[in-house]
């Protein structure tokens, strides 16, 4: 649905308006300044961190925990060696009776114990290996037997760390790490040993170290502690950015609106400064460009009123002399005739052709004016109509000069550009027609065509060449066709000398023009 032209001023269709778009910058703004803090004390830290040289080693509580914990499989596995060789059944499975797994560390700082793994294929970095290893190098058990099956060499799965674990076969416990591009990879080797203490195997255990905040890390980390302050923000900026704004998008709806009602042709309305601002500039401005175009208008009002009252003269000027002139210097050689022929006295000379033309001249100047005049008389459009007006415009021809009118007319929904234009065209051919054609009988019709309103003027007068321009008499057959151009519609003229003449205008109704 389609929001009135005023309701459109205060709420646009085109979502955001302006004082949502300013009130979304001061959040956004709000929001940026404190998540560029935030990112740049991250960035700040994290380069600190890299400046600072860091060893790779881990901490020795993490080392401590490994070897216990290796310590405690070896155990393990000597009690069921029974103080002989490694029990073949051996296994890390928690489930199986031979299992040197147990579940619970509670105690234990760092989680090193080893699960057991049956199915997936995880990174063997990312989790806690536990692999028991026979004198000769081959793994008995392991915690993840898909990816370190028993009877493997220890060496080939393990070959970063193989000196500790033959450093363990020897009956050496050590521990270490090995440093990785993500992680440090702490381990554990402690031999295990039979009843005489000499070892019969040895227990190797790897597992990931505690990881250590990166910049990623310690940004999540700031985010997080920063949360109840973006929460809090975040709402003052919007009240702030809608309050603040509403003042300016009052300011630029009122002259959104005075350029609607100026367009419209509220020409006296005006807009009072709020302010010294650019808002107010405009303003101002707007208030002088009125004013300004207002003086335009109607100084072009006025040389258009003066410009149509110099032609009117020159036309009527032309009229009167290309009607009347001619006919009063006839008039006045009939009367020089005339006296020259009573000074004569001569009783033979019969004067009454000469009296006969006098009454046939002053005859035709009466007609003459009549008709100039009755194209002259205004017209009561307004308070008539169209179909009125044409009526009293056939019975003026038909008193006044004594010219049959005969006018058909009905009444047609025209606009009254229409119904002026084709008043002027029926009284511009019917004065032609009194004047120029001499005429006795005239029919005028004003009908439906379809979607079109059809004007005929006929007559049965001398008639004329179409292409004769000498024709052309007040507005004249260009300017109606103009007339009926500027409407959309169609002018036809059919004449001939000794045919009379027949107009026919063709325009669109009110409601069928494009």
């Amino acid at each position: 649905m389609r929001l009135p032209q005023r309701l459109q001023i205060v709420f646009p269709s085109r979502w955001p308006s302006l004082r949502a778009r300013m009130t979304i910058s001061y959040v956004a703004v709000t929001i940026g300044i404190v998540f560029s803090f935030l990112l740049f004390q991250a960035l700040a830290v994290g380069a600190v961190t890299a400046l600072i040289p860091s060893s790779t080693a881990l901490s020795g509580d993490f080392s401590v925990a490994m070897r216990r914990q290796a310590h405690t499989y070896a155990a393990i596995a000597a009690l069921q060696a029974r103080g002989g060789a490694l029990d073949p059944a051996t296994s890390f499975d928690p489930s199986q009776p031979h299992s040197i797994a147990f579940v619970s560390q509670d105690s234990q700082r760092y989680d090193v114990l080893a699960p057991y793994i049956t199915s997936g294929a995880p990174d063997p970095t990312s989790v806690v290996i536990a692999l028991l290893v026979a004198p000769d190098g081959r793994l008995v058990a392991s915690s993840y037997p898909k990816r370190y099956p028993a009877g493997t060499v220890a060496s080939t799965l393990m070959p970063a760390q193989t000196q500790a674990i033959d450093r363990a076969l020897a009956g050496q416990a050590s521990t270490g790490n090995e440093p990785l591009p993500t992680i440090t990879l702490g381990y554990a080797a402690e031999p295990v040993l039979d009843a005489d203490h000499q070892p019969i195997g040895a227990v190797f255990l790897q597992a990931p170290g505690p990881s250590r905040d990166g910049v990623f890390s310690r940004l999540l980390s700031a985010l997080s502690s920063v949360a109840l302050l973006l929460v809090v923000v975040t709402p003052i900026g919007l009240i702030f950015g809608w309050v603040a704004a509403r003042g300016l998008a009052h300011r630029v709806r009122q002259l959104a609106l005075a350029t609607q009602r100026f367009a419209a042709g509220d020409y006296a309305h005006r807009i009072t400064p709020t302010g010294a601002d650019e808002i107010g500039q405009l303003e101002q401005q707007f208030n002088q460009m009125a004013s300004q175009l207002v003086e335009q208008i109607t100084h072009r009002q006025q040389l258009a009123e003066q410009n149509a009252r110099l032609e009117e003269r020159a036309r009527i000027s032309r009229e009167l002399h290309d009607a009347i002139s001619q006919d009063l210097f006839s008039l006045r050689m009939l009367a020089d005739g005339l006296q020259e022929a009573s000074r004569a006295a001569s009783g033979s000379r019969d004067l009454r052709p000469q009296i006969r033309l006098l009454e046939q001249t002053t005859t035709s100047m009466t007609r003459e004016m009549r008709a100039l005049l009755l194209e002259l008389r205004p017209t009561q459009l307004e308070s008539l109509g169209l179909p009125d007006a044409l009526r009293r415009l056939a019975d003026a021809y038909t008193t006044r000069l004594g010219i049959d009118v005969n006018a058909e007319v009905t009444a047609l929904p025209l606009d009254i550009k229409t119904e002026h234009a084709l008043l002027r065209i029926a009284q511009e051919s019917l004065a032609n027609a009194a004047r120029h054609s001499s005429a006795t009988h005239i029919a005028l019709g004003l009908a439906s065509d379809g979607p079109a309103a059809r004007l005929t003027i006929r007559d049965n007068g001398e008639g004329f060449v179409a292409q004769d321009a000498a024709h052309g008499h007040g507005l004249g057959l260009a300017l109606m066709r103009e007339r009926v151009a500027e409407l959309g519609g169609t002018f036809d003229l059919a004449t001939a000398p000794g045919a009379g003449a027949s107009i026919t205008v063709t325009v669109p109704q009110e409601g069928a023009r494009d």
